[in-house]
């Protein structure tokens, strides 16, 4: 049996899990101020984050399933069972909120038109046929990447045959990126109004591929620790304060969509090419956040709408800003909380059993 038929081992970068973290806080924050607060515009980093958190989870994304697969991924078979993994990892919890949004919202009627969407959302078919159907809070970007997962093994079968075909392959994502970017979003309409072509697998499909791009072009490449970190601190800077105001569509189109693209790019390649240490205590938070990243990014939406509704009937700090202070400590604690349970008691127990689920006998008793 060849040693990559089978993965033993998940590779983990430890300082890519620190920014998945902050990612995932980022966003966090990004929705519970703009829920309970007061609307973020792309004059704010954290108005920025919440556009540009979830094109690094792309990235993030790309990057982690080539260091991973980079040598299973070979043929139909491998592609397969690469996928069926995926779906183990991503829809049991999607399930799990999915559900409870339909419950809350059709208050247990549900219509035939509704049960269709619903059946949509947790198969993640809808990312394929109609992104914009997402029911729970922040899905459309899982409908994204099951697409991108669905496509995956093209653009790693391309790299492994030639680096060439596979960077080939990434700039004509870059492409459909940049018709996006100048042809079909328009800078001068709001960002809601055009929600539907953002969520567009097209549009951000470059971000994913990206990362699968710097694995192949810069896992050999040592860079320098202090010009890397030098570099991840000039691109962080510019990406929180560049003067700019306006709906979150100027970041989005023409070439402030390049301009913050290329500053993602960079600090994800930074946290990559990391070699400075932190605080064991600082590195070890970012780190559980990193891992429980995906409950994080689902659940808070549905521990909003719990704790609102507590706090609401039991007539909690329901006026003032003491009251939303409230609600958001509330929220985060129990996120983090909840989002650890979630992976290390779920979402990792259901992944163990995917890998054994796609192996064939042979591999499986080769464990």
């Amino acid at each position: 049996m060849e040693k990559s038929k089978v993965i033993t081992k998940k590779s983990r970068i430890e300082s890519l899990d620190w920014l998945r973290g902050l990612a995932a806080l980022s966003i966090m924050f990004y929705h519970l101020y703009s829920w309970n607060i007061a609307s973020l515009d792309s004059g704010s980093w954290l108005g920025r984050l919440g556009i540009y958190a979830v094109s690094i989870f792309f990235i993030l994304s790309g990057l982690s399933m080539a260091i991973v697969y980079n040598k299973f991924i070979k043929d139909a078979k491998t592609s397969i069972t690469f996928f069926v993994r995926r779906i183990f990892r991503i829809w049991p919890l999607l399930w799990v909120v999915t559900t409870y949004s339909v419950l809350m919202d059709s208050r247990g009627q549900i219509t035939i038109s509704q049960l269709k969407i619903y059946i949509a959302n947790i198969t993640t078919v809808f990312g394929f046929i109609k992104p914009q159907a997402y029911i729970a809070t922040g899905a459309w970007s899982i409908g994204n990447e099951m697409v991108y997962y669905a496509i995956t093994p093209i653009i790693i079968v391309a790299y492994n045959r030639k680096k060439i075909l596979g960077n080939l392959v990434f700039i004509f994502s870059l492409v459909i990126g940049l018709i996006y970017a100048f042809n079909i979003l328009d800078s001068n309409v709001d960002l809601a109004t055009q929600w539907i072509n953002y969520i567009s697998p097209f549009n951000n499909l470059f971000f994913y591929f990206g990362g699968i791009a710097i694995y192949y072009n810069l896992k050999d490449i040592e860079v320098n620790k202090h010009f890397n970190n030098c570099i991840l601190v000039i691109a962080l800077m510019l990406f929180c304060f560049i003067p700019l105001d306006g709906n979150q569509i100027i970041i989005s189109t023409s070439i402030w969509r390049i301009i913050f693209s290329l500053l993602c790019f960079i600090i994800v390649i930074g946290f990559y090419k990391l070699k400075s240490n932190v605080p064991k205590l600082i590195g070890g938070f970012l780190e559980l956040f990193g891992v429980a990243t995906y409950g994080v990014y689902l659940l808070h939406p549905v521990i909003y709408n719990m704790v609102t509704r507590i706090f609401n009937r039991l007539n909690l700090f329901t006026d003032g800003i003491t009251g939303k202070i409230c609600i958001i400590v509330s929220v985060v604690i129990i996120t983090a909380i909840l989002a650890l349970i979630s992976y290390y008691k779920f979402e990792l127990k259901i992944m163990r059993y995917g890998k054994k689920f796609s192996l064939s006998k042979k591999d499986a008793l080769s464990l």
